[in-house]
């Protein structure tokens, strides 16, 4: 089966971006394809992509990394609100905007994807690299890796 990866991506993307824009609270949202490559062995496509050195850094899988933030996964990043503009946005975003998310993976991948955060095994900072409020997830398959890059830059 071929796969349009790229195409994946840009359509991966475009949802993220309308996301984005519902949100209104500063979130910033990308997605790229970092290749034909498991999402786990993808850390140096991953750096190479980010202009980061790979040393210190690692993936984890989702859900094992010790959350340092506000926002820990990518369902969160959907939906919480960083920056409410009113009392009427302080609550989270429609769950089914995250679903509809987890959904269009499945069907651009074929089935579940697999996913991993990138987190720091030293004391290197990321934060000058990649903003102060940032999360980047590895998402895909055994054969196709994909980066969403999420920051909060307001």
């Amino acid at each position: 089966m071929s796969c349009d990866c790229h195409a994946h991506a840009q359509q991966l993307h475009g949802y993220l971006q309308a996301v984005s824009a519902l949100k209104d609270d500063g979130s910033l949202f990308l997605c790229d394809y970092l290749g034909p490559i498991a999402a786990q062995a993808s850390l140096d496509a991953l750096c190479r992509a980010l202009g980061l050195p790979p040393e210190g850094l690692r993936l984890q899988p989702l859900g094992t990394a010790a959350c340092n933030g506000v926002l820990c996964t990518p369902r969160q990043w959907l939906l919480e609100r960083l920056n409410p503009m009113s009392d009427a946005d302080r609550q989270s975003l429609d769950g089914r905007l995250f679903d509809g998310f987890a959904r269009e993976l499945a069907e651009l991948l074929g089935g579940e994807p697999h996913w991993y955060q990138l987190v720091s095994s030293s004391q290197r900072s990321l934060a000058a690299h990649l903003g102060a409020i940032w999360s980047v997830f590895v998402f895909g398959t055994e054969r196709h890796a994909y980066v969403m890059h999420c920051s909060w830059d307001r």
